[in-house]
């Protein structure tokens, strides 16, 4: 594997207080020295005009561009690169709930693809519930089942990340413990779970709440639903910052609720693009079309945050959820070299993972 070397960035972390001018050195697809005039015998990628920071992580896409994640090989990596060109060097692909040997074929696809900004594959569903399925199909909703999860997951169980779950339904605590043992990420989303029982999850090992409001129990001063189980405990929560899913202020309120630390932005995207997010014919919202950079930037102006700490709910904090920690989310020497080279505005103008240059806007850059 060639060394690279980024000459000139502005470099940002969610763990240092300010960007700063420096150069970074990346040898054998790790991050190898952080410094002021580096050099290097091979290749020199000239960033000198851009921001690098760490790549973004979406814990929750299902598509994006004209691609599905699942569908097949072709759509899968078309969804892939929309994504890369956005920002996202890590991505744990959604799938919706289908025949068990739909979506087995889909783990299978995406499983074989070998992609390195592929981090898994998560379920959102069969076992949420019927009540909350939003623009779920509920007829393959099914209860809470640990043979059926166990047939589902054969063959997965390393690329399986997270499972999403609603407390309430009977038997849902016992595969709760089997996605445990899994080492998979137990996550409760589509649910009517009052604040007790969603509670309870998160004391049992649930350490995610799924597009928080959406498609849970509305919060009630006398009854907080899993929304107030979210906010009261330690658990992480998916926003989707679209200005459609939610409010700037119910933003600023999750925020002040939760801290910094504790929530991770997504896309929940789906195939389509611009800034309009997918609905059902009804109008029941069914996904966005929201990308990691513009998640970001809207996060910020809905906030009011620094860069540095508008970066942590896209790079360490997914990287912390999913136990990555140690090798992605920040920069550090020693870490993985997944980064992203973006400008003023928010256009993604490089892509790097694990040292490889993935996808660049101008190759005249890269010599």
């Amino acid at each position: 594997m060639e060394e690279l070397l980024v000459r000139g960035a502005t470099l940002v972390s969610p763990d240092w207080p300010a960007p700063r001018k420096a150069d970074l050195l990346v040898q054998a697809g790790k991050i190898a020295e952080i410094g002021e005039k580096l050099s290097s015998r091979e290749k020199v990628l000239d960033a000198s005009d851009l921001f690098l920071c760490p790549g973004f992580i979406d814990l929750h896409a299902h598509g994006g561009g004209e691609g599905v994640f699942g569908a097949d090989p072709e759509s899968s990596r078309r969804a892939i690169l929309h994504h890369l060109r956005h920002g996202a060097t890590g991505i744990v692909a959604s799938l919706m709930p289908a025949s068990l040997e739909d979506l087995r074929g889909s783990l299978a696809t995406l499983a074989r693809l070998g992609s390195p900004v592929l981090l898994g594959a998560a379920l959102e569903g069969p076992f949420v519930s019927p009540a909350r399925a939003g623009a779920l199909p509920r007829e393959f909703l099914l209860p809470p089942d640990m043979d059926t999860f166990r047939s589902l997951t054969a063959g997965f169980e390393k690329f399986v990340r997270i499972v999403a779950l609603a407390p309430e339904l009977p038997g849902a605590f016992s595969l709760l413990s089997e996605i445990l043992r899994l080492g998979a990420i137990p996550a409760l989303g589509h649910t009517d779970a009052d604040y007790l029982t969603a509670r309870k999850a998160v004391e049992a090992g649930a350490s995610l709440f799924l597009h928080l409001f959406n498609a849970m129990r509305p919060f009630h001063h006398r009854e907080p639903g899993a929304v107030g189980a979210a906010l009261d405990t330690d658990a992480f929560v998916e926003l989707i910052v679209d200005g459609y899913h939610f409010h700037p202020a119910a933003v600023r309120f999750v925020l002040r609720a939760k801290g910094l630390d504790r929530i991770c932005l997504v896309t929940d995207a789906v195939p389509g693009e611009g800034p309009e997010p997918a609905r059902l014919p009804d109008g029941t919202l069914a996904g966005s079309h929201l990308t990691m950079n513009r998640a970001v930037q809207n996060f910020m102006a809905f906030t009011g945050l620094s860069l540095p700490e508008a970066m942590r709910p896209v790079t360490l904090n997914p990287a912390r959820v999913l136990g990555l920690a140690h090798r992605k989310g920040t920069l550090a020497p020693g870490k993985d070299a997944d980064l992203i080279l973006f400008d003023q505005d928010w256009q993604i103008h490089g892509a790097i993972v694990e040292g490889e240059i993935l996808w660049l806007s101008d190759l005249s850059r890269y010599r």
